[in-house]
């Protein structure tokens, strides 16, 4: 007895009705599924903690700076500059260029006006911050009382993601704004040229 030739299309049908039938493999099915999903995830967790883990980095660096410049009793110089700044590199053991400005800034009640004793800047974002530039960070300073001392360390660093997960810029500036007040003398001397 001859079987009747049955058609291309009802062969398939065929196979596709028994390929969901069985569930022999499945496993290795589901597996080839999730494992590029789980593999994201893994990536795209690592990156997010990698990104807090160098913020809060950047952040207890800029904190760091203030406070030990807080402390000073000697006059600063371009020597002392540079040796913050390399603490404050080794400090965030980042990957990119790191930009630092420190000023020392005196307020004055009466002309409702704080004015720069002395600001010195490492790297290449920052210019150094004079009395005709201070008022683009006035709206950031705390309340201060007249004749009142207070030094500004700003930080910022270009972080670059580790993975490229698929939304967002892969780098992009942190930036910390860090104040304090000097802790034991009131005055702290820098070197113009610094």
């Amino acid at each position: 007895m001859n079987l009747p030739d049955r058609s291309n299309a009802q062969q398939k049908a065929g196979f596709v009705k028994r390929f969901f039938r069985k569930e022999s493999g499945v496993i290795s099915i589901e597996a080839v599924m999730v494992y590029p999903l789980l593999f994201f995830g893994m990536c795209a967790s690592f990156t997010f903690f990698d990104g807090y883990k160098q913020s809060s980095r950047n952040l207890k660096a800029s904190y760091a700076i203030a406070d030990v410049l807080s402390r000073e009793r000697n006059t600063v110089n371009a020597d002392y500059i540079d040796t913050m700044y390399e603490l404050l590199q080794q400090m965030m053991s980042d990957r990119s260029d790191v930009s630092m400005r420190i000023s020392f800034l005196r307020f004055d009640q009466p002309d409702d006006t704080h004015y720069v004793q002395w600001s010195c800047e490492r790297g290449e974002y920052f210019d150094k911050l004079t009395d005709a530039t201070v008022s683009s960070i006035e709206n950031r300073l705390p309340i201060m009382p007249d004749n009142g001392k207070m030094i500004v360390v700003e930080v910022r660093d270009w972080y670059r993601r580790p993975f490229r997960i698929g939304y967002g810029e892969n780098e992009f500036a942190m930036e910390n704004f860090v104040f304090t007040h000097p802790r034991v003398y009131d005055n702290i001397n820098a070197d113009p040229n610094c």
